[in-house]
């Protein structure tokens, strides 16, 4: 009997804006802080890119919309 197919791990980046310092959290747990929107977003996107390439599925959330 064939196991069944094991979908890949996920992880979720968060950013938040609090006092003008951006965090970004990992699956929940501190990642590192961001005097900007622009800095921020670099971090989460190298973090998801190193993820991504260990086999995760990564979301990231928090972004702002587009203006």
């Amino acid at each position: 009997m064939a196991l069944p197919a094991r979908s890949a791990p996920h992880s979720t980046l968060r950013l938040t804006v609090r006092h003008h310092i951006w965090r970004v959290s990992l699956d929940g747990a501190f990642y590192g802080d961001y005097r900007s929107l622009a800095g921020a977003m670099e971090g989460a996107e190298d973090a998801a890119t190193s993820l991504r390439a260990h086999g995760r599925v990564v979301t990231i959330i928090g972004l702002p919309a587009a203006a």
